[in-house]
């Protein structure tokens, strides 16, 4: 292709040929000098971004260290909590009770239907917690070390004293009681009552508002010999006190008896058919027992 028919082709395509631009040498000069200043503008380009990139590299390594330090740091507290403050717990079955020894020498015995949580080794608190059930506890005397038993987001702080706390989960009602010494009892709102010796406790698991009783408190820990009292209990606290002791089923309907109140005591060497007679003649029900050890319960309630 000779130089027409390139110029032509250059035309063709609207473009301007060499032969136009460059018409002498210092034109040529021109061009030269600014490809070099375009090549050294190019490497300066390139030069930040490698610093941008090394820097932007140097950041995430050291957020990537830092990251995986916390991790390690995280794992080792968690592994030495785990291993220095791991816990116990305790499941008693219907029908059953059970005596437990803590680190600190102080006893408890445990309800039927009743699980128990507590460290097995106590540091600079001794906390236990009563996950469901009830509990009777004698605490060995630490004036240094309170002893706390949390229980449905009420802690009873004690330094040495026997107490009853009773928190069953399908109650509507939680309760402590004093046999001997003081406690405090808070709940999650910063109430505290002072208890002394026969004096008790009970918060509604809706309202939450703390009412102080005088009561016998030796009759709340009764269970322990196998003797039921119960003083002026509303029907959910008969029937699971029944239920527990003789490991049945109670079908009934609540909203009918929600408003009874009854004193009741036997013990659990009764027969559940003695008992539920001795229902039948303090509430006026009627009963059925059928194989499958459920009992059904009708009558008027307490409206």
């Amino acid at each position: 292709m000779n130089e027409k028919e390139k110029d032509d082709l250059y035309k063709a395509f609207g473009i301007t040929p060499p032969s136009d631009v460059f018409e002498d040498e210092n034109d040529k000069a021109y061009l030269r000098q600014e490809i070099l200043e375009r090549i050294q503008l190019t490497q300066h380009v390139q030069q930040q971004q490698e610093r941008v990139f090394k820097l932007k590299r140097k950041k995430v390594m050291l957020s990537i260290a830092a990251a995986v330090s916390f991790i390690l740091l995280s794992t080792s507290v968690l592994f030495f909590y785990f291993f220095n403050t791991a816990y116990i717990t305790i499941e008693v079955a219907k029908g059953e009770t059970r005596q437990l020894v803590l680190p600190d020498g102080s006893k408890v015995w445990l309800n039927s239907a009743s699980t128990f949580k507590y460290p097995k080794k106590f540091g600079k608190k001794r906390t236990v917690y009563l996950i469901d059930g009830e509990g009777f506890f004698d605490i060995v005397h630490d004036k240094n070390v309170p002893f706390v038993v949390e229980a449905a987001g009420i802690k009873t702080n004690v330094l040495g004293t026997s107490f009853v706390v009773k928190s069953y989960q399908a109650l509507s009602t939680m309760s402590v009681a004093v046999l001997s010494g003081k406690v405090a009892v808070s709940d999650d709102q910063q109430q505290t009552s002072i208890l002394l010796k026969n004096e008790q406790v009970v918060y509604n698991k809706d309202h939450r508002k703390p009412k102080v009783l005088k009561v016998q408190a030796v009759e709340r820990r009764a269970w322990n010999d196998g003797n039921i009292v119960l003083n002026a209990a509303y029907f959910e606290d008969l029937v699971l006190a029944v239920e527990n002791a003789y490991q049945v089923k109670i079908k009934y309907d609540p909203e009918k008896f929600r408003n009874c109140q009854n004193s009741i005591r036997f013990n659990t060497s009764q027969s559940l058919t003695e008992v539920l007679d001795l229902i039948k003649e303090i509430q006026g029900i009627t009963y059925q027992i059928n194989k499958e050890k459920e009992v059904l319960i009708t009558g008027s309630g307490c409206n």
